[in-house]
């Protein structure tokens, strides 16, 4: 297999004031108030059993362009009233310029599927497929999402992903990484399945300290890195418009929890 280039996205957002329904508040919120230790998995699985609402398919921070970021793709087919339009500017920023028309895209960790479906319908790719830890999400995305054609979900494990050799042009990973065992063994994974000369579309954060380890991870792999955006003040951004609908679904959340 040849060299395969990764164009990687990099948001730090450990400084951000964290008022986002993501995973690290969803942490907060289970140790807090049930006094035990609960892993991603079980916290995802939680949530889409028990808020399996159709209008909630994306969980990221969010992207907010400054005028200047995302070059060539822009979000069409989804409603700009929504909060969720900055989750999707993410999903846009990421892919940037990357054509995926007629190309074999996956995505790992598509949580709700709500960026895989965005990107399915408006940017044409030939195939998508979405891989979820979360068994119980996965099933929501096959509901909520069964109406695309060239969009499919399956379970599986980023750090062993049920996919064949040499089987995408693009993989795409947005704020799901930081759950995982072993980023090693994840960009093995990515360097397995993307094709040769494929890309690896990566956007996630890291604690203060840590960035260093990050980069090293990806320098060890045997993926090139063409690309490298530090998207802080973009996330920022996005927080601070979408601030008070996300404080008051977490709000919601925590009068359920208790």
């Amino acid at each position: 297999m040849s060299s395969t280039n990764e164009k990687c996205a990099s948001q730090e957002v450990s400084n951000v004031n964290q008022s986002s329904p993501n995973l690290k508040d969803l942490y907060r919120i289970f140790n807090d108030n049930n006094d035990i230790s609960t892993d991603s998995t079980t916290i995802y699985n939680y949530l889409a059993e028990q808020f399996p609402y159709p209008e909630w398919t994306v969980m990221n921070y969010g992207f907010l362009s400054k005028g200047t970021d995302i070059k060539k793709v822009e979000v069409t087919n989804f409603d700009h009233d929504n909060p969720a339009v900055y989750c999707i500017r993410l999903y846009a920023a990421i892919i940037d310029d990357i054509v995926l028309k007629n190309l074999d895209v996956l995505e790992v960790g598509c949580g709700r599927g709500g960026g895989c479906a965005w990107t399915a319908s408006t940017l044409e790719p030939k195939s998508l497929l979405g891989v979820d830890y979360s068994e119980s999400g996965i099933k929501i995305c096959q509901k909520i999402h069964s109406d695309i054609s060239n969009l499919r979900f399956e379970h599986g494990n980023a750090e062993q992903l049920p996919c064949s050799n040499d089987s995408f042009d693009v993989v795409l990973n947005v704020e799901s990484s930081h759950c995982y065992t072993s980023m090693e063994r994840f960009l093995n994974e990515v360097y397995r399945v993307l094709k040769p000369g494929g890309y690896f579309l990566w956007a996630d954060f890291r604690d203060s300290g840590r960035e260093n380890v990050l980069l090293e991870q990806f320098k060890k792999s045997r993926l090139e890195m063409i690309e490298q955006i530090d998207i802080i003040e973009n996330v920022n951004l996005a927080l601070a418009k979408t601030r008070d609908d996300k404080l008051g679904f977490l709000k919601q959340f925590h009068a359920f929890i208790l």
